[in-house]
């Protein structure tokens, strides 16, 4: 059998060759992660853009939010006062809560904000609160009372109505 000689050059060559194939297969994986991380970011980023939209979009369509149900609560106190014996009696009181009444209704109707009536309408937990239940001669559920009155801005609930419910 002859002895075949090794030639210490191909050896070489070969070692080499494959270091490099290694090295090239390394590097391709490292591009393939950079790859999709690029392209996590970048979805990511486009939800955070169209999430900011969103709620730049609800900012600016619910602009003074806050401020238009604390003045809910001055509407109550001129309907109470409205309500008083003394002030129906008295036509130029009555008339100056009237007007100032009035004047912020007219305020609240350009804003879209729109108070909505509850009585003899079965309970909606979206739209009213219970604050008590009576026994009464109409259907269960029912409203038969209303403490405060609800108000929606826009699509939005402003302030949900306080009522009595029946039993």
């Amino acid at each position: 059998m002859p002895i075949k000689k090794v030639n210490k050059k191909t050896t070489s060559k070969n070692k080499s060759t494959r270091k490099q194939n290694i090295k090239i297969k390394e590097l391709e994986n490292i591009v393939k992660n950079n790859e999709e991380k690029y392209l996590r970011l970048l979805a990511e980023f486009d939800n955070y853009k169209k999430r900011k939209g969103f709620e730049i979009d609800n900012l600016i369509k619910y602009e003074g939010f806050n401020f238009f149900k604390s003045l809910l609560s001055i509407l109550d106190d001129i309907d109470r006062t409205l309500d008083i014996k003394d002030v129906k009696n008295n036509k130029s009181i009555y008339n100056g809560f009237s007007m100032i009444k009035n004047k912020i209704m007219s305020l609240l109707d350009l804003k879209e904000i729109i108070a909505y009536n509850s009585i003899n309408e079965l309970f909606n937990p979206d739209l009213h609160e219970a604050v008590m239940v009576k026994k009464s001669s109409k259907k269960s559920n029912t409203i038969i009372e209303v403490f405060e009155k609800g108000y929606n801005y826009k699509d939005k609930v402003l302030r949900h109505a306080k009522v009595v419910v029946s039993e």
